[in-house]
């Protein structure tokens, strides 16, 4: 982008980068999105990757408050320029992770912010939105939640242990189904429940994850969630946002990891 630049990092780091795991962070002026400053830095600490942030001002420097934190990370600024969605669609290419925080400067109150769906549905790569209670957004729950029960779960379930094994968390498998169709819904939950423990046994065999079935509606199961993140598929054919997807991005009581629905062929295998 023309108008976007590099600012050169403060500080240096003692292992060399993998940039195929960059986290990439937008951020303007509003808190929601400080709250994904902060949460971006520390996962791109905790990977040993470097951090890229594209700022809606470029002359904001309350992010330097969180960097003095953790004076090892290296980070790169750039302007957000006239269009934010592409800038972050296009950062996408490059990143493992993109994060948003859940509300913007222009839309502050009940909702999300104008940014996440555009890029949610443009994006290369995991969308992380930043929103719940202070305790999750600092992962002091240790438990990762994995929602299963659709056509991505090999995706969703591969990010979810990334996540385990980066954070050293529990891992809980999320099956939710409406109240109206409880009885209906039992034999595919426990088909898709047993089919997300004999992937794991394969792809991470040191992780023994608790299993939850919920037959309530989801938004209510999302938000009684007590987890640093969960983890949903895309879902949804036509707006790109599927119902469970939706409801997390609204509700959920933590920050929300929207994987990439392209599982390996080998995952479509084990399924």
């Amino acid at each position: 982008m023309s108008s976007s630049r590099t600012v050169e990092p403060r500080r240096f780091s003692f292992w060399a980068p993998d940039f195929s795991r960059s986290v990439t962070v937008g951020v303007d002026t509003s808190e929601s999105a400080y709250h994904a400053f902060e949460w971006a830095a520390r996962h791109a600490w905790a990977l040993r990757t470097d951090l890229q942030v594209y700022l809606a001002d470029p002359a904001d420097t309350t992010v330097h408050r969180v960097l003095d934190r953790l004076p090892m990370l290296t980070a790169h600024f750039r302007s957000g320029g006239d269009d934010p969605v592409a800038a972050l669609v296009g950062a996408s290419d490059s990143s493992a992770t993109l994060v948003l925080g859940c509300k913007g400067e222009q839309h502050r109150g009940l909702g999300l912010g104008s940014l996440v769906l555009p890029v949610l549905r443009r994006a290369r790569c995991g969308v992380v939105v930043v929103r719940g209670r202070p305790p999750a957004i600092r992962g002091e729950h240790g438990r990762v939640t994995a929602a299963v029960g659709g056509c991505e779960d090999p995706v969703v379930l591969r990010r979810a242990v990334e996540l385990c094994r980066t954070r050293r968390a529990s891992l809980h498998l999320l099956h939710v189904h409406p109240p109206a169709r409880c009885a209906a819904s039992v034999p595919r939950a426990e088909a898709a429940l047993r089919q997300a423990v004999s992937f794991l046994r394969t792809t991470a065999p040191e992780l023994t994850p608790e299993v939850v079935v919920e037959c309530r509606h989801p938004h209510e199961a999302l938000a009684a969630l007590e987890s640093d993140v969960v983890v949903v598929g895309r879902g949804g054919r036509h707006d790109g946002v599927g119902v469970i997807t939706r409801a997390a991005l609204h509700h959920a009581s933590c920050p929300v990891l929207v994987a990439r629905p392209d599982p390996r062929p080998d995952d479509r295998a084990a399924f």
